[in-house]
């Protein structure tokens, strides 16, 4: 049987999604013209699944750490290029249809949780 091909939409707006149900990729338009940066970004949206995978975001940001000029490209892009912000919202609205993040909204709970577990045992 022969895997579908994937495709790859540019968009104006946020980072990169993945939406392996219908074998498409978005990415930031920016990103057409840093190679690096851009197959970086899709081999990371690329390893992506339907189920939760919060271990895998952890695990590929840890390996950015040895890639340091993607991660400085990557930080850079974030910087000068608000329109990508918006991937960092665990909710939001795409083509009139409420989408959820559960990896982000989970580690925005963890980082929340462990703030107030902070404040309340030191303060």
């Amino acid at each position: 049987m022969k895997k579908k091909q994937i495709k790859v939409i540019y968009k104006k707006y946020g980072l990169a999604n993945c939406f392996p149900e219908d074998n498409i990729i978005e990415i930031n338009e920016k990103l057409k013209y840093n190679k690096p940066l851009r197959d970086y970004i899709v081999k990371h949206e690329l390893g992506h699944k339907l189920e939760f995978d919060l271990i895998y975001e952890f695990s590929d940001g840890i390996s950015l750490l040895r890639k340091p000029s993607i991660a400085l490209s990557l930080i850079g892009l974030c910087f000068t290029t608000p329109e990508i912000w918006i991937d960092f919202l665990p909710i939001q609205i795409r083509d009139r249809k409420i989408i959820y993040d559960l990896n982000l909204s989970i580690l925005y709970l963890i980082i929340l949780a462990s703030i107030f577990t902070i404040i309340h045992l030191f303060f």
